[in-house]
């Protein structure tokens, strides 16, 4: 079982005060049902003084440039947004660069676009997000969320499915900064 090829697993990304207060590097790990891991999505690059902006609650203004890589050390996808004030897309790509296409915030959803920049579907209509439950994975707080792929779903939309799963929060423009969003910082453990 491969990220890219499950319909169900969990994001999870640090969830402690220090977290929320000073992370200015966007990191996540996914896992299956059975918490064993499927992958991680993490920043590759980034440009002169966005940790400081990120620091001063302007990460949603700021470029991001991630990889998705499974355990073993395979890339899996590239997902880039660039800096600006307004609702930017997010690009998704091959581990070669190929364009696989783009998710484009529209108001309260998402669409999924090809590589062309035609829309294919919405992300609702293929996935479904629960967010913000707070647990613990090896004494650590975590936000996790649940994400549920419809079976079936194939080629460039479940790539973009999974790519909006684990970018979550820098395809609905928060970034690292969790003080201003609706996930939920002080929902209780389970």
């Amino acid at each position: 079982m491969s990220l890219l090829s499950t319909d169900a697993f969990v994001v999870e990304q640090p969830w402690s005060a220090m977290s929320l207060l000073l992370r200015s590097k966007y990191r996540v790990e996914a896992y299956d049902g059975y918490d064993a891991p499927l992958g991680f999505a993490d920043e590759t690059r980034r440009a002169f003084g966005v940790g400081f902006l990120r620091r001063m609650s302007l990460s949603r203004w700021t470029p991001f440039h991630l990889r998705v890589v499974a355990p073993n050390g395979e890339p899996l996808l590239v997902i880039t947004k660039s800096a600006g004030f307004f609702r930017r897309p997010t690009k998704v790509a091959a581990p070669n660069g190929q364009p696989i296409g783009s998710i484009v915030p529209q108001r309260s959803r998402y669409a999924l676009l090809d590589a062309n920049g035609t829309q294919l579907c919405l992300l609702g209509d293929v996935a479904q997000f629960q967010t913000g439950q707070i647990k613990k994975r090896n004494g650590n707080r975590v936000r996790r969320d649940v994400i549920q792929i419809r079976p079936g779903t194939t080629g460039s939309i479940r790539l973009l499915a999974v790519a909006a799963a684990v970018a979550f929060d820098i395809v609905r423009g928060i970034g690292t900064n969790h003080l201003s969003s609706d996930a939920g910082s002080f929902l209780p453990i389970e």
